[in-house]
C-alpha cells in the first residue's frame, strides 16, 4: 500500500492547483490537516492580508457531512461579529454542476485556545477575564439570533497573540425557531464530553436551551484558570462523578429535570457528596471571577445566567460596556427550511452554490435572473512542485504565544 501515497499527493496538489481563482492568492504553508482535508496560510495578492484557506474535499459523498457545511457558511455569514470567526470569500466553483470540494478563505489567525492554554503558564488576570469577556460577548450574539453552537471546546477558539479570541467551527450549530418543540431531537450531537453540560451527559434527546453553551464556556474558563482541563472524564458516568465531586449531589428536584432514565438513576443512587468551595479548587484566581465560575457552572441550567447577565457580572467592571455588546436579529426561518426536507445530493449542491454565490454578487444575479453564462477557468498561481513542496512539509511547530492583552482591541 506504501507505492500509493505519491498517487495519492499528486492527485491532491494537482486539484488544489487548479481549483478555485488561485491566482489571487499565493500559498505559504500547511497549518492544518483532517478529515476534510487542508487549511493552507496565504497572501491575498489583491488586498495584501494574510487568510486561511480551508479545501473541504468530497463534500457529497455524504449527505449529513454536505448538510452540515452547508449550515456552517450559512450561519457565518449572518453571525458578523468580531468575536465570531469571519468568512471572507468562498471561491466560486468551476462547474455548479460537478464541484465536489469547496474553498473557503478565512481570516487567518495564529493559533487556537488550547494551544495557547498549553503553551503559557505564566497567564495574568487581565488575561483570564479579557478572554471570558470575549466568549460571553460571542455567546450574547449568537443566542440573540437563536443559535446554539454545541461544540465549545478550547480548541473552536481561535486566538492570535493580541489576545483577541474567535469562536469558530459551527457545525454542530442549530438555529431554535420560536414554534420549535421544546424537547428537540438532533441525534448528531457529539460535542467533546469533557464541555457537554450534565443535562446532556448520556443523552441524545434533551431540552436544549442556550444554558449549554454557558456550561461549555465556564468549563473552559476553568481551563484557562487552572491550565488544564477540569472535568476529564472518560466515560458518562466518570464525566458526572468528575461534576459532583466538585459541585456536590444535585437535588431531587434537579435530577428529575436530567431526561436520561439511566443518568437520573445514577445520581438518584449516587452517594451523597458536599460541594467543594471552588477558592479552595482555584486558590489563585480573582474572587469575583471564582463567583462568576460559580455561577456559569451551576448544575441545574436554570440557575446559570444568560450570556447577558454573566456580562453584567461585576467581574467585568470597567472592561463591560453595553454599546459594544451587540444583539442580533432572530435568523429568519426562512434561511434554514432545509432542515426540515428530505434533500437529495443535487438539492444539496444547489443550496451550497447559492450560499457560495453571496460572495460573488454580480454572478448570482445573473445566476438568479437566469443570465449567467460565464465559464470560468482559473490559472495556477503556484507549479505543481512548489504546492508539493508545501504539502509534504510538516505542519509548523507550535509557538510559544506571547500574550498581551490588548483590551483597548476592542
Amino acid at each position: 500500500m506504501p507505492q500509493d501515497h505519491p498517487k495519492k499527493e499528486a492527485k491532491e496538489v494537482n486539484f488544489f492547483t487548479e481549483y478555485g481563482d488561485a491566482n489571487r492568492y499565493k500559498i505559504l504553508e500547511v497549518v492544518g490537516r483532517g478529515s476534510y482535508g487542508v487549511v493552507c496560510s496565504a497572501i491575498d495578492m489583491q488586498t495584501g492580508e494574510k487568510v486561511a484557506i480551508k479545501r473541504i474535499h468530497d463534500i457529497f459523498d455524504h449527505a449529513s457531512d454536505a448538510i452540515r457545511i452547508l449550515r456552517e457558511v450559512k450561519l457565518l455569514r449572518l453571525l458578523r461579529h468580531p468575536d465570531i470567526v469571519d468568512i471572507k470569500r468562498i471561491m466560486l466553483p468551476p462547474s455548479k454542476k460537478e464541484f465536489r470540494d469547496i474553498y473557503v478563505v478565512f481570516e487567518l489567525m495564529e493559533s487556537d485556545l488550547h494551544q495557547v492554554i498549553k503553551a503559557n503558564d505564566d497567564l495574568t488576570r487581565e488575561h483570564h477575564q479579557f478572554f471570558l469577556y470575549q466568549m460571553l460577548r460571542a455567546l450574547k450574539f449568537m443566542h440573540t439570533a437563536n443559535v446554539y453552537h454545541r461544540d465549545l471546546k478550547p480548541k473552536n477558539i481561535l486566538a492570535n497573540a493580541n489576545c483577541k479570541l474567535k469562536i469558530c467551527d459551527f457545525g454542530l450549530a442549530r438555529v431554535a425557531f420560536s414554534d420549535t418543540p421544546t424537547t428537540v431531537f438532533w441525534t448528531d450531537y457529539v460535542a467533546t464530553r469533557w464541555y457537554r453540560a450534565p443535562e446532556l451527559c448520556g443523552s441524545f434527546c434533551s431540552k436544549y436551551t442556550p444554558a449549554i453553551d454557558i456550561w461549555s464556556v465556564g468549563c473552559i474558563f476553568a481551563e484557562v484558570l487552572m491550565g488544564k482541563p477540569l472535568f476529564p472524564g472518560k466515560s458518562v458516568a466518570h464525566q458526572l462523578d468528575l461534576i459532583t465531586d466538585l459541585l456536590g449531589t444535585p437535588s431531587l428536584e434537579t435530577i428529575a429535570g436530567v431526561r436520561n432514565e439511566k443518568v437520573r438513576k445514577y445520581l438518584t443512587e449516587m452517594k451523597k457528596k458536599s460541594a467543594v468551595p471552588f477558592s479552595q479548587r482555584f486558590p489563585k484566581a480573582d474572587p469575583t471571577a471564582i463567583r462568576l465560575l460559580e455561577r456559569l457552572l451551576a448544575f441545574n441550567p436554570k440557575d446559570r445566567p444568560s450570556a447577558v447577565e454573566a456580562l453584567a457580572d461585576p467581574y467585568f467592571k470597567g472592561l463591560a460596556k453595553v454599546e459594544r455588546e451587540p444583539s442580533c436579529q432572530p435568523i429568519s426561518r426562512s434561511e434554514f427550511e432545509f432542515e426540515r426536507q428530505k434533500l437529495t445530493k443535487d438539492d444539496v449542491r444547489e443550496l451550497l452554490y447559492r450560499e457560495i454565490l453571496e460572495y460573488h454578487p454580480q454572478i448570482r444575479e445573473d445566476y438568479l435572473n437566469g443570465t449567467e453564462t460565464t465559464k470560468l477557468h482559473y490559472p495556477s498561481l503556484l507549479s505543481l512542485s512548489a504546492l508539493q513542496a508545501i504539502l509534504k512539509a510538516n505542519s509548523p511547530s507550535t509557538r510559544r504565544i506571547t500574550v498581551k492583552a490588548h483590551l483597548f482591541y476592542l
